[in-house]
Formats: structure tokens, sequence, C-alpha cells
């Protein structure tokens, strides 16, 4: 997996959303309009692993979490090919819930 900032496409059943994420030195920080995410990641060649939490730091209630909670922590799997990354997991808080995730690198 190649280092830098990738922008982030995510869904679940209960809709979509993006952003983007900074992944350097196994450390993944980033977020969009309404959360930062910030977690962590190691890769063994093109396979990934990663666990990322969320964290509200806008409150207007027009941006409605994924997860109908503000605060939850993913569990991903994933495989890196060139500048995209793959991820698909779910939060511990809802084991049950599917969630998926494409990253497209965008710079160093």
């Amino acid at each position: 997996m190649r280092e830098g900032l990738y922008k982030v496409d995510f869904h679940t059943v209960h809709g979509t959303g993006c952003g983007v994420v900074h992944m350097v030195d196994g450390k993944m920080r980033g977020g969009n309009s309404a959360f930062a995410f910030i977690g962590t990641y190691a890769g063994d060649g093109d396979s990934l692993k990663a666990k990322i939490s969320t964290e509200r730091y806008n409150h207007d209630p027009a941006f409605r979490p994924l997860f109908g909670t503000d605060r939850i922590t993913l569990t991903l799997a994933g495989k890196a090919d060139g500048d995209v990354v793959e991820f698909e997991g779910s939060a511990l808080q809802l084991p049950g819930l599917a969630f998926r995730a494409v990253l497209v690198r965008l710079s160093d």
C-alpha cells in the first residue's frame, strides 16, 4: 500500500458517506464535515487490516451518522491495488451491520 492522502467513499445499508484519510506510518487520520476518523493500519503485501474510530466534532443535526451513533470503532480487512484500497468490515458496536469503503490515493 502506498502511503499518502486518500479520498474515501463508504457505505452501509443505512446510506453513504465520503471524506478523506491520511495514511502514513501505520496511522490513519482524516474526517468529513461532521466526524474525525482516527485509527491504525498494518499491511502484509497487498493485504491490510485497520481499526478506526469516529469522533463527532460538528454537532449540526443535518449530519446524521451512518451507524446511528456518533462514536463507533470499525475493524476492517482490505486489499490494496496500486492507488486503490478496498476495505470491508463492521463496527464493534453493531457487528451485524456490514461496512464497505473504497479509498483512492490523491497525493503523498
